[in-house]
């Protein structure tokens, strides 16, 4: 079983680690928080194998941040989720710490890599899924973090026609929860990267 610390927004969270734990079964999180700031103690109590940083922060942030990690851990494998800061510039400042840097447009396989773990070798090869035009714009709006029944209302339709899309919608993309499914529609490139990041 391979265990991973996750600190950062709830969505985030969550989306990562159910897209991750859908490729691979062995994967459980160890311990998480909304804030940065808790992953020195997370990782102190939990001894996870790798933890994975989710943030908007500027890289002078993300540098004080890592050290403070750094401090309590010097080899856990740590990724930072760039959700908006400039990769490059991120990946050049924390080189010093050994973090891997990956940003919103990376991949599973992307992931895996920087955690240096394999995908599993079960991993399907499908397709891109067709969405409708509707299904699209109902996951557009669900990306945007509006509720079923606002998302009703701004389509003029109804409460359980968007509950009917969302699940072909899950059913077409294999995901179980919302989180997941606008996850994988980053990765079919339905979604943009930087609109779920903003």
């Amino acid at each position: 079983m391979y265990s991973l610390a996750l600190c950062g927004p709830t969505i985030y969270r969550t989306a990562l680690f159910e897209q991750l734990r859908l490729i691979r079964g062995d994967i459980r999180v160890a311990a998480q928080s909304n804030h940065i700031s808790d992953a020195p103690s997370l990782i102190a109590h939990s001894a996870p194998d790798a933890a994975i940083m989710i943030s908007g922060s500027d890289s002078l942030n993300a540098v004080t941040d890592i050290a403070r990690i750094r401090r309590v851990d010097l080899d856990v494998k740590l990724v930072w989720w760039a959700l908006s800061s400039d990769a490059v510039e991120l990946s050049r400042q924390l080189q010093p710490f050994e973090v891997k840097v990956v940003t919103w447009e990376a991949s599973p396989d992307d992931m895996f890599q920087a955690l240096g773990i394999p995908m599993s070798p079960l991993l399907r090869t499908a397709a891109r899924p067709r969405l409708t035009t509707q299904e699209h714009t109902i996951l557009q709006l669900a990306a945007d973090g509006l509720s079923n029944k606002a998302i009703a209302h701004r389509l003029s339709v109804s409460e359980r026609t968007v509950k009917n899309h969302l699940r072909h919608i899950g059913a077409k993309l294999n995901t179980t929860s919302r989180a997941q499914a606008v996850w994988q529609a980053v990765q079919w490139g339905y979604l943009s990267a930087q609109t779920l990041a903003s």
